[in-house]
Parts: C-alpha cells; structure tokens; sequence
C-alpha cells in the first residue's frame, strides 16, 4: 500500500513492443504495454503497475493496386504507438496483407495466387467456421453457462466454444479467462475427445489457444495444460485423414458421388486448424526448453510432411509461410538442421522459391540460406538449379533481393559451387549490377561475391580481358575502395592471359598506392600490381620503376617493424614479379633492395611464406645471365641463404633452393664444389654421424690416412644437425652428381609450375 498524502501524481509510459497482422481480418495488431507509476512529493516511484494491451488498425481499402510505401507512412503517421524506425516491418505486413486471399468471389481475377476461377473459395466459409455467424453475442457474466455448455452433445459445445471465442478476442478478456482453470481444463479435454469430429469445434478451441499464445505471460499456462502436446497430435491426426481423403480422390470417389465440393470445403478447413495449431506452436516455441521438447516430439517432421500438400486453394500459400517461418527459427540449431536435411527439406523449400507469392519465396530462401552455412548442404542447394530464380529475386529491392544475394555468396565459398555458379549468367549479372550500383562503398554481399566468382580461371580471364576491368580499377581508386581491388587482384591472378597488363593500367596502380596510405588498400594493390606483372613485357616494368620514386617506397615499407606483414609480403611479390623481367631487374640490383631482402630474409626466417617468396626473387634474378654474375661475386649472401635453406622442412623452399643452386653451381666453379660437398654430407649425414659414434678415426695410420679421416671428421663436426632434417627431405632430390651441371628438365618450365 501507498501513502495518498505523500503521492503526487501519476506517471503514464506506453512502450510500443511489436506489430503484427491480424489472422482473419484485413488489419494490423500493435502491440504495447502501458507502465503506470505513483511517484511521491519527491518524484520517487511509490508503486507502479504494468499491462499489455493491443490495438487493431483496420486497413479494408486496401487492395492489388495500393501503394504500400504510402499506405505504411500513413499507418504510421495515424499511429503514434508505432516508431517511425519500423516502417519497413510495417511495409511488409502490409504486402503479406495485399497478397492474402481476401473476401473476393470466386469468380475474381488475383495475380498473386496460382488459383484458377474454380479453384478460389470465398473468404466467407473460414469466417462462418471461425464465428458459425453467431447473432448471440458473448459476455463475461454468462461464462459460466458457457463452460456448462461444453458438457453437452456436439452441438451445444460447438456453440459454448463459439461464444467462449467471442469473449478471448476482446484482450481485456484474457486475464480473466485465463484465471479460470475449469474453462480451460474443459477446452483440452473437449479439443482432445471431441476435436476430430467436426472442424468447427477444434478450430474454435484452436483459435481461443492462439489469442491466449499471442501474449508471452499466458504460455506457462498454455504449457502446464500441455496444450503444444495435444496441438502436435491434432496435426498427426489431420495427416492421417487428408492420406485417407488423398487415396479417395485418387480412386474417383469424390468424383462419383459428386463430393468434390465438400472435399474442397474440408479441404480449406483442414488448412485453416493446421495453421493455426502451428500459429500456437510458434508462439509457444519462444521458450527454448518448450521447443526442445517440441523437437523430440517431432515437430520438424510435422512442418516438412506440411510442404508436401499438393492440392491448391486458397489458404496454401499461408500455411506455406507460417511453416516456413518455423522451420526458418529451428534450423539454426545443429539437430534440427540435420533431420530437416535427411527429410528432404532443401528440395521441398527450392521448390517454394519459384512460388509467386513473394512471401513464401523469402522465406523459402532463409531456410535455405540457415542450412547453407553446413558445406554438404551448400553444395546440395547448389545442384539444385536455384540460379534463375534467385538472380529474379536479386532484382528486386526486397528483404528476399538481399537473402537471394546471400545464398548465392554462400555457394560460391566451395570451388564447386563456383564452378556451378560459372555455368550461369550470375557472373555478368553481379558485374553489371556493380557497374550501376550508385552506393558509395559499394555493397558488401554482391562484391564479395564477385571476389569468390573471380577465382575460376574461366570468369577470371573474361574479366580481365572485358571493358569492366579499367571502369572497376578507376571506380576503385577514385573511392580507394581495397575490396573492390581485391576483385581486379583475384581476377589478375587467376586469368588464364590479361589484356589490362599494361604500362598505362600498373602506372595506374603504383600511382594510387604512392598516394594512398591505407594499409588494407595497399595490400590488395601491390597484389594486383604483382598479378598484372607476371603478364607484362620487361618494357612495362623499366618504365614504372625508371622513377625511383615505386622502389624507394618498397625499400622504406620493407624495413623491420615499419610497415604491416601484409604489406612487406605484397611487396615482396611485386618484387618477384620485377626480377622477372631483365631490364628492369637490373634497377633492383642498383636499388639497394637485395640486401634489405636479405635483412628481411634473416628476420621473418620463421616464416615459410616470407622464405620462400624472397627466394623466388633471388631465382628469377639467378635466371638473368648477366645478374648471375653479379650476384655470385657480388652477393654472397645469396648463394649462401640457398645453401642453408636447402634441407628446410617445408617442400616448397627446398624445390626453390635446389633450382638456384643448380645455376650457381654452372657460373662458378668454386660454388659448384661447395655444393657438391654440402650434398654429399646431407645425403650422408647418417653414416657420417656414425663414423663419428664408433670412433673410427681414432686407430693407427698413416699420415695420408689421417689427414683423410680428419677431413671427414670436420664433415661429420659440421654437419652432424642434418641427420633431424634429413629424413624429412631426402626423397626429394637426386643423386647430387647428377643434379649438378646442366640439368634435364627446363628452368623456365619449373618457373612455371611453382
């Protein structure tokens, strides 16, 4: 209790909590909560009281040709309880609205359901099972008299549960209803014992669960009743009757005894009560412990045998959605996900995406994009054939455009889902819609899906060689946009040949990097700028580096602990791409960047990348003729790094080293002994290491003798760590007699394969 006196005024907050469409009417339901607090003289709460409400916004004018965009502002403007920020949710309701079947006869055009004339049943028979057109009017007073008359014979419950409906639609009812356990004691038990016996009455009841499920504080209720439970059998049991009604129709019956109209009717009744159980289940599954005992009751089996209904009327395309809302909710867990891929669900939903009712396309590509992110369902979807259809969607500026963006990215992770992709049109498409897009950056989904389609050689090498190549490279470097480089990079490095190799394009390229000081930026262009190399003349590349300025800036980032590891990497492939070409590997040499390459080497020695990049630029300059020379008598260094790194573990470096020393080892006869004996003891290291263990060098000789024991035994001193190395890497070389001299596959050919 309060103190009156101390009281001041009272304080009135209504917090808006969501919006939603009504399920029979042409309406929307807002949702909110009003919070009264009695603040004191002070302005300190004294006591407060909370309650949820709702209000009904009729919207009956609307119709196939309204302008939704309006028709939401207006709703909105009208609606204060609505914030302005949910005017896209407020645009789409109102869209699922205009595509539900409404109260048109029969005879009634509608574009958006596949229905012919004969088909479409009238509104009118769902509302006269709902309300069984009623003139009684419920109350609250008579609901005693009500429940009296669920004990009845079948139609007098009909009619108590029609009146008890009456009374759950209006919301301030629901408290009080939901208080009496004897009312809904007796509606379980009815809907349990009676329920199959006319549609009427399980409907009713079903609807009363669904007003009581709408509102969060009367699920535990709902749950202690086990309502979901008996929910779940109902549907079984509807399965039941509509593969006995199935096998009927399949035989003629309903033909011969001229019931096809009454099967029409059940048929359209049936769909209505599984909808609306499902309605309650959804609503229900908002508690994670209530939707676990769901699953090990089945419900994902329940909701895919749903998408299997074949027969067409006019309430499927709801009940499509409504189940693949929920299965959209559950896939998002492990379990579900696996049982919904053995059932079959990607067929069924890849099915639905070609369905016309926008809303059941969207929500068909969600399941499909929630199982996407499993690499065996990826690639089942992308054998699907879904291409033409979700680049129909990515057309659109709907919430189903951008989830038809997203599964096409999520195929395209996997290398077969390229391929597949590849086979469409998808890849011209995604260009073009860049090409137009006026979003500055562009957007995220369509170009990183460009980036993952540029790794098939076959698009790579049709974008390099298209129009679309310099328009993307000036876009990029107008916006210093890095992603929209990496496109261009994994579109140069892939291609099978490039025609945009030229000076004026990497002139391009190095300008932009000098003058941009993105780090992210200027990784994606060195390896842009090193991928359009490996294609260009040796007279592209003298003509970038003449200007001291590219080389200056590569020796400055190359420096330990200036620039990121990214950068120095990019960099150091720009610089094999360089040493490729030999008028301009000669500015290297007078560059002064081989020793900080060399310095470089020593640092990052523990990175296999960095190794083994650095020495592709000291084997592309090996090739020179002339820089050969240079580098045996003017940098030892180099030969010396081969020489140490010959028996690295990794398999990649020691294919490197061994080609360089293969050149060395032809321009200079001093080289070719030295390596001749550090071959010798690698192969060797065991039994030198033995020789040395069982001290043979130790018995009497001559003085030849041991002048020859001593020189082996510095051998086995010298080289007694090869022995660990050795084993990992000695099945990858020859005999070293025969790997010295002039070898006998091609260098240029093994420049090639590495």
């Amino acid at each position: 209790m309060c103190d009156s006196d101390n009281a001041q005024y009272l304080k009135r907050r209504i917090k808006f909590d969501s919006v939603d469409v009504h399920p029979i009417e042409k309406a929307l339901i807002v949702f909110y909560r009003i919070e009264a607090i009695l603040l004191s003289t002070d302005g300190e709460p004294m006591a407060g009281e909370k309650r949820e409400a709702q209000k009904m916004i009729k919207v009956q004018s609307l119709n196939a040709t309204t302008d939704i965009n309006g028709l939401a502002k207006e709703v909105i403007h009208q609606c204060k309880l609505i914030p302005s920020s949910r005017l896209n949710e407020v645009q789409q309701l109102l869209s699922y609205l205009q595509q539900r079947p409404d109260n048109k006869p029969a005879n009634m055009s509608d574009k958006m359901r596949p229905m012919t004339s004969s088909q479409l049943m009238r509104n009118d028979d769902m509302v006269d099972i709902i309300n069984h057109q009623m003139d009684e009017q419920a109350s609250m007073g008579k609901l005693d008299s009500y429940i009296e008359l669920l004990y009845e014979e079948l139609e007098g419950k009909i009619r108590g549960t029609s009146l008890i409906l009456q009374l759950a639609k209006q919301n301030e009812n629901l408290q009080d209803l939901s208080l009496n356990e004897s009312l809904i004691g007796a509606l379980y038990r009815v809907l349990r014992e009676d329920g199959r016996k006319h549609y009427a009455l399980a409907v009713n009841i079903a609807f009363t669960f669904f007003y009581f499920a709408s509102y969060s504080s009367f699920h535990p209720m709902l749950t202690r009743f086990k309502v979901g439970s008996l929910l779940m059998e109902i549907v079984r049991g509807e399965f039941v009757r509509f593969e006995q009604w199935e096998s009927e129709l399949n035989l003629g019956h309903f033909e011969q005894d001229g019931l096809h109209r009454k099967f029409q009717t059940a048929l359209l009744q049936q769909t209505l009560l599984i909808r609306t159980c499902f309605y309650v289940l959804l609503h229900l599954s908002e508690d994670p412990g209530v939707e676990d005992k769901m699953r090990k009751k089945g419900i994902v089996s329940l909701l895919i045998r749903t998408l299997q209904r074949k027969h067409i009327h006019s309430s499927v395309n709801e009940l499509n959605y409504l189940v693949l809302t929920f299965l959209q909710k559950l896939s998002i867990f492990g379990e579900n996900k696996d049982e919904m891929a053995q059932l079959g669900v990607i067929e069924k939903a890849a099915i639905l995406v070609d369905s016309p009712h926008r809303l059941v396309q969207d929500s068909a590509a969600r399941v499909l994009y929630n199982l996407s992110f499993d690499p065996a369902l990826r690639l089942r979807i992308g054998r699907l054939g879904l291409l033409p259809s979700l680049i129909r969607m990515m057309l659109t500026d709907s919430q189903g455009g951008n989830i038809a963006w997203a599964l096409v990215y999520q195929i395209s992770l996997d290398d077969r889902g390229r391929i597949l992709i590849s086979r469409s049109e998808c890849f011209s498409f995604v260009l073009e819609y860049l090409l137009r897009c006026k979003e500055i950056p562009l957007p995220s989904i369509p170009l990183a899906l460009a980036v993952n389609l540029a790794h098939v050689p076959k698009l790579a090498t049709e974008l390099s060689q298209s129009k679309y190549f310099v328009l993307f490279l000036d876009l990029a470097i107008a916006n210093q946009d890095a992603v929209l480089i990496k496109l261009l990079r994994n579109a140069a490095g892939h291609a099978l040949s490039s025609q945009s190799s030229n000076p004026v394009v990497m002139e391009k390229i190095v300008d932009a990097i000098l003058k941009c000081s993105g780090d992210y930026f200027n990784v994606e262009a060195l390896g842009l700028l090193a991928n359009l190399g490996e294609f260009s003349l040796s007279t592209g590349w003298e003509t970038i580096i003449s200007d001291k300025r590219f080389l200056n800036w590569i020796d400055k980032h190359l420096q330990p602990g200036t620039s990121p590891f990214d950068v120095q990497l990019s960099a150091v492939l720009v610089l094999r791409s360089i040493a490729a070409a030999t008028e301009a590997s000669l500015h290297l040499i007078d560059s002064g960047l081989i020793s900080t390459l060399l310095n470089l080497l020593r640092t990052q020695q523990e990175d296999d990348e960095f190794v083994l990049q650095i020495l592709h630029v000291f084997y592309r300059l090996l090739r020179h003729d002339e820089i050969r020379f240079i580098i045996v008598n003017k940098f030892e260094d180099i030969p010396a790094s081969f020489l140490d790194l010959m028996t690295d573990q990794n398999l990649e470096v020691r294919k490197v080293c061994e080609r360089g020393l293969m050149l060395i080892a032809e321009s200079d006869t001093k080289w070719e002994e030295r390596i001749k004996n550090e071959r010798f003891c690698w192969h060797n290291a065991q039994w030198l290491e033995a020789i040395a263990k069982t001290n043979l060098l130790s018995s009497p000789g001559t003085e030849d003798e041991h002048s020859i024991a001593g020189s082996v035994l510095d051998l086995c001193v010298r080289h007694a760590d090869l022995l660990d190395r050795a084993s990992n890497s000695a099945s990858s070389f020859g005999s070293p007699e025969s790997r010295i001299g002039s070898p006998v596959e091609s260098i240029d050919a093994w420049d090639a394969q590495i």
